[in-house]
């Protein structure tokens, strides 16, 4: 897993990867560029493994704890989460209630990110990407002291009543990023406007 040779300039950390959809581009595009994609449904995350040599898959979560938490496996499995769904929301949600059911829950193996910056001895974060489902403020949290050496993030927001129990609402993830260092520089709405993706810089 340690590919760290001198020619990568840059490295990225995508965590609720999926299939790379949003970074594994950047990485086809850009061989200078190293990113780790954390996926815990190991179905998705086989995927796409191998693909490229500089997109590193990881089957775990990450998550505040090291060791190991149940993933709720929806019938799209890109709305799989460790938290647990608010099922009064689920049923309003617009764009198909029916792909929110849980069909499946299996035991994941889980790791805080300053865990796995210090294993792997990466000093810098260029950009880290998070999606999920209603857990990544806690994958930000779990970055503790380490959160210093994070240039840019970019984490998934739902606005209103949260879909997934547990969730930071909006106001929450403003205050602690601003709190810890990092400006608000983009918005983009998401899923028919339920969900926003929020962009911070470190100031």
């Amino acid at each position: 897993m340690r590919l760290r040779p001198r020619h990568y300039r840059q490295t990225w950390i995508d965590v609720g990867a999926h299939e790379g959809e949003t970074t594994i581009g950047f990485a086809a595009a850009r061989a200078d560029l190293l990113v780790y994609g954390f996926e815990p449904n190991l179905a998705v995350a086989s995927r796409v493994m191998g693909r490229l040599r500089n997109y590193v898959v990881i089957p775990m979560a990450i998550a505040l704890k090291d060791g190991t938490a149940e993933l709720k496996l929806t019938a799209v499995d890109a709305a799989s989460s460790l938290l647990d769904m608010d099922e009064e929301v689920a049923a309003k949600w617009i764009g198909g209630a029916a792909d929110l059911a849980v069909v499946n829950r299996q035991v994941v193996h889980t790791m805080r990110l300053d865990t796995f910056m210090n294993r792997m001895g990466i000093e810098h974060v260029h950009f880290l990407k998070v999606d999920t489902q209603g857990a990544d403020l806690d994958v930000v949290r779990s970055a503790g002291d380490r959160l210093r050496d994070i240039d840019r993030i970019q984490m998934e927001v739902t606005k209103g009543d949260q879909l997934y129990q547990g969730a930071a609402s909006t106001d929450e993830v403003l205050s602690f990023m601003a709190g810890h260092g990092f400006k608000l520089v983009e918005r983009e709405d998401q899923t028919f406007g339920q969900e926003e993706n929020l962009t911070f810089v470190r100031t």
